[in-house]
């Protein structure tokens, strides 16, 4: 993955600059400011008149009582001398507390700001955005890196708005470690600009429930979601994860890339098993067991165009052993493929031929699969082998 040239030097004094309005402190200087009144009021009192200790001395001795030390030899003789040491206990109190209570808090907020994020997304080009939630995300992040072995951490950005300590934790988890977050609600065009979303390459919006909101709602959001990323980046391969039939139907009227529907999944394993033993693992095996044998979709190389499905899956099982189970057909991103339709139809010489083309434009259905064509399939730009074999390492 690609990223920008650093920031400048003059970024890091910003930040530093930051952090001190996080700390509120014009209200430490205060407290300090009174502090040392008080200590210069002691030993005017006491010291300046009478002996030849210096206020830099009065100020150690009252800095070492005020952080619990014993200060008796020290003690003031003068009724509004021990006064002011009575401030000074109270100021030990209450005032250091209070500086300790403000830069800890400062700290902690520091290193939850979504702003240090931000900064870092920004350097970060065809990268995958993964909106949402999920018990398992650690499972599915992993699982995602082990399939794209050109993957890493600093590759992927979460944009979710769950729970800080239970973002806290995953994110210090030493197995995520470099990867990035934003926090914010993944329907809001803003927050996803802030993921850098318009120089994603892919997004992948999940159904997640953490509000406790019905399926149709929580569909709703992975909707309006994916329609945004869609107007924000044309060319991002999105992939939604829903509940309900119904937005199913909604995302793919819309064009919105991939839609996972569990049910229906879920639907498919119950009504097969029951007619033969052995499919649910099957399909297991065939999505991923954990052998690292696992069906795959690999782009059609400009080699094979215009030969036959039958070549290819020959050619593929004799020198390395990989089935090629069909193909993949109008693969990639709708908009990038649909200009690069039109753009092709437009030299040519013949209007008919043109327009012919922009008619097959506008019904062209993304991603169709054919599993098993004939041995005479004439494969093509724009389309991916699906196969069954070991899964490549990195």
């Amino acid at each position: 993955m690609k990223e920008a040239k650093k920031e400048p030097s003059g970024s890091a004094f910003k930040s530093f600059l930051s952090f001190l309005k996080k700390i509120h402190l014009p209200a430490i200087l205060g407290i300090l400011a009174f502090y040392l009144l008080c200590v210069y009021a002691i030993w005017f009192l006491e010291y300046a008149k009478t002996t030849d200790t210096s206020y830099s001395r009065v100020v150690l001795w009252s800095t070492i009582a005020v952080f619990g030390q014993d200060m008796q030899d020290h003690f003031p003789e003068t009724i509004t001398g021990q006064l002011l040491v009575l401030v000074l206990m109270l100021f030990s109190m209450f005032g250091v507390s209070a500086v300790t209570g403000y830069i800890s808090s400062a700290f902690v907020e520091h290193k939850m700001d979504p702003r240090r994020g931000i900064n870092k997304v920004k350097k970060l080009e065809n990268h995958i955005v993964i909106c949402g939630m999920k018990d398992n995300l650690k499972k599915l992040i992993q699982d995602i890196l082990r399939k794209n072995h050109l993957l890493s951490l600093t590759d992927i950005v979460l944009i979710n708005n769950a729970d800080e300590l239970r973002m806290q934790a995953l994110l210090e988890d030493p197995d995520l470690k470099g990867i990035h977050y934003i926090r914010g609600d993944f329907t809001e065009e803003q927050t996803l600009l802030d993921g850098n979303i318009r120089r994603a390459a892919r997004a992948l919006i999940l159904g997640e429930n953490e509000e406790g909101l019905d399926n149709e709602l929580v569909d709703s959001r992975v909707f309006v979601a994916a329609l945004m990323v869609k107007e924000l980046n044309s060319t991002c391969q999105i992939c939604s994860e829903v509940r309900t039939s119904r937005y199913r139907g909604y995302l793919e009227a819309q064009h919105c890339g991939e839609v996972i529907y569990a049910e229906e999944f879920a639907q498919y394993i119950l009504a097969t098993s029951t007619n033969y033993a052995g499919m649910s693992k099957v399909l297991s095996a065939l999505i991923d067991n954990g052998d690292g044998v696992s069906v795959q979709i690999e782009p059609v190389e400009e080699k094979w165009f215009g030969k036959t499905f039958g070549e290819a899956g020959a050619y593929y099982k004799k020198t390395s052993g990989i089935m090629v189970l069909g193909v993949l057909e109008n693969m990639g991103a709708e908009k990038s493929l649909k200009q690069s339709i039109i753009r092709e139809a437009q030299k040519s010489a013949s209007y008919g031929e043109v327009i012919s083309r922009l008619k097959e434009v506008k019904g062209l259905e993304m991603n169709l699969p054919r599993l098993n064509p004939k041995d005479d399939f004439v494969l093509g730009k724009d389309m991916g082998f699906i196969i069954l074999g070991q899964e490549v390492e990195g």
